[in-house]
């Protein structure tokens, strides 16, 4: 299986976003949690406040009942594996009022940005 099919989409999304003239002016970014990091790199990173779970990328746009909107990418092909730490936050997220979806390619990702924003 071909490596980093789950970025590939990420990136197909997020530059749809950018090139969109109703979304590319939205706050919205990345959180790049993932990847290997030295020790010391690491420790900065956590004193950050990285935080393990956190979603790949987010909206901060308020829509209907909603303060914003997180997307949590996962490989379109093969099983999905959420690690506890994700859904964990995931559903701190929800309870704290964000729309909160898994998407496994560009198009489902910008489905859910599209269904979001029409909210009224």
């Amino acid at each position: 299986m071909p490596k980093h099919l789950e970025s590939v989409e990420q990136r197909l999304f997020v530059q749809r976003f950018r090139l969109d003239r109703d979304t590319r002016d939205l706050p919205a970014c990345a959180i790049p949690n993932g990847g290997r990091r030295g020790a010391r790199e690491a420790g900065i990173l956590k004193a950050e406040g990285v935080t393990a779970g956190a979603p790949d990328w987010i909206l901060m746009v308020p829509r209907g009942p909603f303060c914003g909107l997180a997307l949590e990418f996962k490989a379109p092909i093969g099983p999905v594996r959420v690690s506890p730490a994700q859904t964990a936050f995931l559903e701190r997220l929800a309870r704290h009022g964000w729309s909160v979806h898994l998407v496994r390619n560009a198009h489902d990702a910008w489905q859910h940005v599209t269904d979001y924003l029409s909210l009224v």
